[in-house]
């Protein structure tokens, strides 16, 4: 039987990203004798966003490769992760061959491993790599596009439903989202600033001059990891030329995910250029519009 491992890290959207390749790749693959699984490694030692999250909001319970193993070997995996030493190349380590296919070289750094490395274009489709003849396979990438998705649209719609929204504000938020032209703005800050990744308030401006003078009486509800930034900055984003807008507050730390849950439900979105607020727009059943700073990203 060979072993199918997809890398998996980062924050939410990452995960959720990562969990579709995976379901894409256990129901689609050709042969089924082959295992997959999630490579869980990384949240034993990194301390970053919320930790692992697909259990606690969706209630998923993918094979998760700590779960192969006996705690003492695993705890030889995790041990070689914090030295730098990548699972795949662990696994090559113990005597067990494997091979590496890779859309993004951060692999260097964030999983290294010094075996044979098949290399695919980054967020593009390309499902042959599921064909591949080799029995034990690492799988490292994000496979941000919706082609994974979409194939299984349905599936994947049933599977990852939010759970009910209880704090009352947020019930607020949705039925005035429910019941308005609402337009869910997602501002990225936090890491995008260190990152030298965030979107100029250019874009914004110009984005939300446009979607006014289409849709004239649009409400913005306003995302973002710093709403007090993007209240001080309304007007230099353009926020104020809408004849109303709300900042969505309090959804901080563990309850990050209502956020996206929030913009899942808006008729419009203008997205962000990051993971999370594409993946709000791949799960929102009413999207009737949405601007995407992304050219490669389709919904």
């Amino acid at each position: 039987m060979g072993m199918r491992i997809q890398y998996f890290n980062g924050g939410l959207a990452n995960q959720v990203f990562q969990y579709i390749f995976y379901r894409y790749a256990e129901i689609t693959s050709p042969n089924k004798d082959n295992a997959w699984f999630l490579d869980d490694s990384h949240f034993f030692f990194k301390n970053e966003h919320n930790g692992y999250e697909l259990e606690r909001i969706f209630g998923l319970k993918p094979n998760l490769l700590s779960s192969f193993f006996e705690p003492s070997d695993w705890e030889y995996f995790v041990e070689n992760r914090k030295k730098g030493i990548g699972t795949a190349q662990t696994i090559q380590d113990i005597g067990i061959p494997i091979e590496m296919i890779c859309e993004a070289i951060n692999y260097r750094t964030d999983n290294p491993f010094y075996g044979h490395v098949h290399l695919v274009p980054c967020n593009e489709y390309h499902p042959e790599i599921l064909n591949f003849p080799c029995e034990n396979i690492y799988y490292f990438g994000y496979w941000i596009n919706k082609n994974w998705f979409m194939k299984y649209r349905d599936l994947f719609m049933e599977e990852l439903r939010f759970p009910p929204l209880t704090r009352d504000a947020n019930k607020s938020y949705a039925d005035k989202i429910n019941s308005s032209l609402s337009v869910g703005v997602h501002i990225r800050r936090g890491d995008f600033l260190k990152l030298n990744l965030h979107l100029d308030t250019s874009f914004y401006h110009k984005s939300t001059k446009d979607l006014v003078n289409a849709y004239p009486e649009l409400t913005f509800f306003i995302f973002s990891d710093d709403i007090p930034w993007c209240q001080n900055h309304a007007d230099e984003l353009g926020l104020s030329l809408a004849k109303e807008v709300v900042f969505v507050e309090g959804n901080v730390g563990g309850a990050n995910y209502i956020d996206m849950q929030l913009m899942a439900m808006c008729q419009g979105l203008l997205l962000s250029n990051s993971s999370f607020s594409y993946l709000s727009a791949l799960l929102n059943p009413n999207l009737k519009f949405f601007v995407n700073p992304v050219s490669y990203r389709e919904i």
